[in-house]
């Protein structure tokens, strides 16, 4: 795709995430019903009515692409995927706490070329595409020039097994906690991520999660300055399940603090 055809794809994602938005923020603080999918995992008719709303406007846009969604079937074929999360915080949601968002991405295999996540409860969206920037409302707006991670402000998310799972993130929290300015949990990955590409955090990783949770905010992170990888080192594949995303400065010390305190863990495997 070239600049124009991004340009494109940008602005009807964005369309599409406001209207998307101002769905769920209708059933914001309503006393909308929440069932189980697993234990600590829930959804609302909000996530499904959302994903519906921005499946079928994708559909109609971009009949040649893929659409993949966390609460419906994959759809379509090909390298030009969109992941579609159409309330990212859904547990946030449920109990009228307003860091919830729909985050909007167009993927090239591996590679993030578009990414909106909308935040209606916040009155903020972030927006970028492919060597076109990363903007914060109409701003643009660059990761932080923090260099060392003694001042850093960090975020990071908890697997739904953790009850279950030794590997739970509390080693890892303890890691940044002890060597940082603090650590927030927002509950929506697509927020920290955009967090982090707007300067708000220096540091954000995450395991177990799914690509329609982080390839807008990877997009984001990406052209606001940052750097993506594996918990490894090696490069960040927003569809792998895991994520550290960083203002690039802080990245190697980051990977540090989480191979110390996974030390005692088995190795990750894809």
């Amino acid at each position: 795709m070239d600049d124009r055809e991004l340009d494109e794809a940008l602005e009807t994602a964005r369309a599409i995430a406001a209207e998307a938005g101002d769905l769920v923020l209708a059933g914001y603080r309503t006393g909308a019903i929440a069932t189980k999918k697993g234990v600590i995992d829930l959804v609302t008719e909000y996530d499904l009515r959302s994903e519906e709303l921005v499946r079928r406007r994708l559909s109609a846009a971009f009949p040649d692409h893929a659409i993949v969604g966390e609460e419906g079937e994959a759809q379509g074929a090909g390298d030009l995927v969109w992941y579609v999360d159409p309330l990212d915080g859904t547990t946030n949601f449920a109990h009228g706490h307003p860091c919830f968002s729909v985050s909007i991405a167009l993927c090239r295999n591996s590679e993030p070329l578009v990414g909106v996540v909308a935040a209606p409860a916040l009155g903020v969206t972030w927006w970028g595409r492919r060597g076109g920037g990363c903007f914060r409302g109409s701003a643009r707006c660059r990761v932080s020039d923090c260099r060392s991670l003694g001042d850093a402000l960090c975020a990071t998310g908890f697997p739904y097994d953790r009850q279950t799972n030794p590997d739970d993130n509390l080693r890892e929290y303890r890691a940044f906690m002890k060597r940082t300015q603090g650590i927030r949990r927002a509950g929506s990955a697509a927020i920290d991520l955009a967090m982090v590409a707007d300067g708000t955090f220096e540091v954000y990783w995450e395991q177990r999660l799914n690509a329609w949770d982080m390839c807008a905010g990877a997009l984001l992170v990406l052209e606001g300055g940052g750097r993506l990888s594996d918990y490894d080192g090696s490069p960040g594949d927003p569809r792998s399940g895991r994520l550290v995303a960083t203002n690039g400065h802080l990245h190697e010390p980051a990977l540090r603090a989480l191979a110390e305190a996974r030390s005692d863990l088995p190795p990750l495997t894809r």
